[in-house]
């Protein structure tokens, strides 16, 4: 599978400054950051989340975990579920499962992403493919999508090192 024609068609029209990074396959974010080189709180996970009546994109660093408890708070829901793997492959089509880009709008949906983002400049994600991914500044990424950030994730207890290691 190549990078999906309708993420190069938006991060163009954005006229986004984007880095295309290709790697060997890796499918989970720990694999994914050390492939293309890059320290885990750089690289974006994005989890697709039904809240109450809608539906969002929550973004968060590779070494992080999602605060199910903070994200219904900060999202002001009853009720705060994850995309079953069905719901994936319907909203996602043009991406291999687990390989969402951090561009909600491209989708449809709104974005929220983690405030542990913004403690570096630049932002890497995965590209809808397993052997994909894309880098651009945060910046770019914050004017074209217009998260909301909060504090929706914490540092995974097997992480602690990851930002004194630089991986």
């Amino acid at each position: 599978m190549t990078v999906p024609k309708s993420l190069m068609a938006y991060v163009d029209s954005k006229k986004v400054n984007y880095s295309h990074i290709l790697h060997p396959a890796a499918y989970t974010a720990e694999d994914v950051a050390h492939s293309i080189h890059c320290p885990k709180h750089q690289l974006a996970k994005v989890i697709a989340i039904h809240a109450d009546d809608r539906d969002l994109l929550a973004i968060l660093p590779a070494c992080d975990k999602l605060d199910m408890k903070s994200l219904k708070r900060e999202l002001g829901s009853r009720e705060v579920t994850l995309f079953s793997e069905t719901e994936l492959k319907t909203a996602f089509n043009d991406c291999e499962i687990g390989t969402t880009p951090v561009f909600g709008h491209l989708y449809g949906m709104d974005v929220i992403a983690s405030t542990n983002l913004l403690e570096d400049a630049e932002i890497y994600f995965n590209a809808g493919t397993h052997t994909d991914a894309m880098k651009c500044s945060l910046e770019e990424f914050i004017n074209i999508e217009h998260p909301v950030f909060a504090q929706i994730s914490t540092l995974h207890k097997d992480n602690f090192v990851c930002r004194d290691l630089d991986y």
